[in-house]
């Protein structure tokens, strides 16, 4: 069984590299995506010498605007790699700001006494966990005004009566003022999820079996128009991935647990989780065995807290 990691980084290359060679040992294979908006040389320069390593080449990156369906893009192209590479097992999602909390030894055998079961969070749409029951980003259309965080606004179409009100109105200026005005044609367009499949959320950090991403594969060559809805909606990243998943077993749903990423959400609908410090160790320490990765962790500002981690007795040590 392999453990094919895709890793989606965009800055920080000191702190992917830790992450990788933390992670590194037989039967682990790494695949780097670095965002379009990036440099690739300072991550090509230090992880060179990594040879179980591919970086997603140039022709292949995407640019991985926050909410934007980027993400999903390469996460999907590297599904091709491992596919075609042959290496079964495990497509694990981590981000360049995530650290593992448990050790090799700990995560390979915890995915072989569950192996077949994939590991991504699920809840039906709409939900209480999201604002609007997470509603708006199936009936909106998400225009990205720049690549900046944020920096986008949702409105939905002529065929929906929210459109027909002053807050769409001044959205709309906005486009204008922006220069963004020939995104309204889309909007005489209507945003409906196909009738075919019933929506998902969930987080967006899972670890899923390669038989499994292929499935995703599959699905997708054969609708490509449920891609096409989720590269209009808000975070689709956090969608797309459950909604398959839970089609794909829908007559076998124990196959699905939980995501085995812990991440510290301070509120509803935050852009972001909270940022791991030393002060967090505790409750890192106090996680369920169930967790394997945790994040968001920022090495230039807490370096400490990887050390005290590794010092811990979290079945850290090999």
């Amino acid at each position: 069984m392999t453990v094919n990691y895709i890793v989606l980084v965009h800055n920080n290359p000191l702190q992917s590299k830790k992450l990788i060679t933390t992670l590194n040992q037989k039967d682990a294979w790494f695949y780097v995506h670095v965002d379009q908006k990036t440099k690739i040389a300072p991550f090509q320069t230090l992880l060179q010498e990594i040879p179980n390593l591919t970086i997603v080449p140039n022709e292949l990156r995407e640019e991985c605007n926050w909410g934007g369906v980027g993400v999903v893009k390469a996460c999907l192209t590297i599904f091709r790699m491992i596919i075609k590479s042959g290496r079964e097992g495990y497509s694990v999602l981590l981000s360049g700001q995530d650290y593992p909390i448990k050790s090799n030894t700990y995560i390979t055998e915890y995915l072989k006494k569950f192996q077949g079961t994939d590991f991504i969070t699920c809840f039906p749409l709409p939900s209480p966990n999201w604002s609007y029951g997470g509603m708006n980003r199936l009936s909106h259309y998400k225009i990205d005004l720049s690549s900046k965080r944020g920096d986008f606004i949702q409105l939905p179409s002529v065929w929906s009566r929210e459109f027909y009100s002053y807050n769409s109105l001044k959205k709309i200026l906005k486009l204008i003022l922006r220069k963004k005005g020939r995104h309204l044609s889309k909007l005489f367009q209507k945003k409906k999820l196909p009738d075919y499949i019933r929506p998902y959320g969930g987080d967006a950090w899972w670890s899923l079996t390669t038989e499994t991403s292929s499935d995703i594969l599959k699905y997708l060559d054969l609708h490509p128009d449920l891609l096409h809805f989720m590269t209009c909606s808000n975070l689709s990243d956090e969608m797309i991935f459950q909604t398959i998943v839970m089609e794909i077993h829908k007559d076998n749903p124990s196959k699905i647990r939980k995501s085995v990423t812990y991440a510290n959400w301070s509120g509803m609908d935050e852009p972001s989780p909270k940022t791991i410090t030393p002060e967090d160790l505790g409750k890192i320490i106090s996680l369920s065995p169930d967790l394997l990765f945790a994040r968001k962790f920022d090495i230039i500002k807490y370096p400490k807290i990887f050390a005290l981690i590794e010092d811990t007795d979290l079945e850290f040590k090999e």
